[in-house]
Parts: structure tokens; sequence; C-alpha cells
């Protein structure tokens, strides 16, 4: 994946508290701290029908990228 491709930001008078951004797969995902598999939404930043397997796909792939950088933000950790 390039190193480039996700942007993440805090949000400020939201609902949610922060956005990752995919400037590739042109989707948005919003999300509460901490909550993501609880709040998360997802918006597609094109106007025209897509592949409904290439969404899916770039929607794993924010998860997997959130997950490895910034796991932190997105779930709380439990011990085992």
């Amino acid at each position: 994946m390039l190193m480039n491709r996700f942007v993440l930001k805090k949000l400020e008078d939201s609902e949610y508290d922060w956005i990752c951004i995919d400037k590739i797969g042109l989707i948005v995902v919003e999300f509460k701290h901490k909550k993501f598999n609880d709040t998360q939404k997802f918006t597609t930043l094109y106007e025209k029908e897509t592949d409904a397997l290439k969404v899916a796909k770039t929607i794993s792939e924010i998860g997997d990228w959130l997950r490895e950088n910034h796991n932190g933000l997105c779930t709380e950790k439990t011990e085992n």
C-alpha cells in the first residue's frame, strides 16, 4: 500500500471523533473514538456507480490500515 494513501484526522464539531480518507479508493469512514466497530459510517467520494467488490475491498483495506497503524483510536484494548 502507498504510504500517503490514507489520511486520518481528528474531527471538531461533529458527532464523530475521527475521519479516515482513502485517497485512492475515494472512500471516507467516520467513527467515534475507541468505538470503530459500533459507529463506523462509510461514504464514497464519487458520484457514479462502481463495482461492489471493489468497494468492499477498499473498506476492508481501510479497516486493516486503521487496525495496524491506529488501533488505539479504534477499539478499547482488552486483556485476555
